[in-house]
């Protein structure tokens, strides 16, 4: 998985820190070279998303059926992206997950202004919910100052989906604490 499919259409780890952009300007490092991709689904009763099994995922069963019916799907598909950055407002390694249009506006500076792991980047956030919209600035290029503070992260093990009976508990009703034995964490949040 890589900027490749920013383009197409259509677990744990040791920081536990992932980017959440307030209204206004946030500057950021982008660390990685090339993001992590991965299918997840919204579970609306949950308030979270839960990374797709892949085949014999139960709730893409559900989508199909749903849709092959007419109806309108209780859960929904996206792919997400994910990647290290460097957060200057909260001054640490986190996780940066976000969709597509995001990461789009983030390959363009990749490819027009150049390496993105060689400079900030300026992110303007407006708006709330589906109404949210996002600006990317870069900066001069300069070297990164806080590679001692930098952890390795596996993204496989982060973004594992769990396996198809956990996700038949939740799709039943069970909340996330009765099927994992801990709270929700936000890795896997919806932008």
């Amino acid at each position: 998985m890589s900027w490749d499919d920013v383009n197409r259409t259509s677990g744990s780890n040791k920081t536990n820190n992932y980017t959440k952009f307030t209204e206004g300007n946030t500057l950021i490092r982008v660390i990685d070279n090339e993001p992590y991709s991965f299918w997840n689904h919204w579970m609306t009763k949950h308030n979270h998303g839960v990374t797709c099994l892949g085949k014999d995922c139960p709730i893409c069963s559900v989508i199909a059926k749903q849709k092959a019916n007419k109806e309108t799907p209780i859960y929904s598909s996206t792919q997400r992206h994910a990647i290290r950055i460097w957060n200057y407002t909260t001054n640490q390694m986190e996780i940066m997950i976000q969709g597509k249009t995001f990461f789009q506006q983030l390959l363009t500076l990749h490819r027009e202004v150049g390496d993105i792991t060689k400079y900030d980047i300026k992110v303007i956030r407006k708006g709330s919910d589906t109404s949210t919209t996002y600006t990317l600035l870069p900066s001069t290029e300069e070297p990164f100052k806080h590679t001692d503070a930098i952890e390795d992260v596996n993204f496989s093990e982060v973004f594992t989906a769990p396996d198809r009976d956990k996700i038949l508990l939740l799709m039943e009703g069970k909340t996330w604490e009765e099927v994992f034995g801990k709270a929700e964490d936000e890795g896997n949040e919806t932008e």
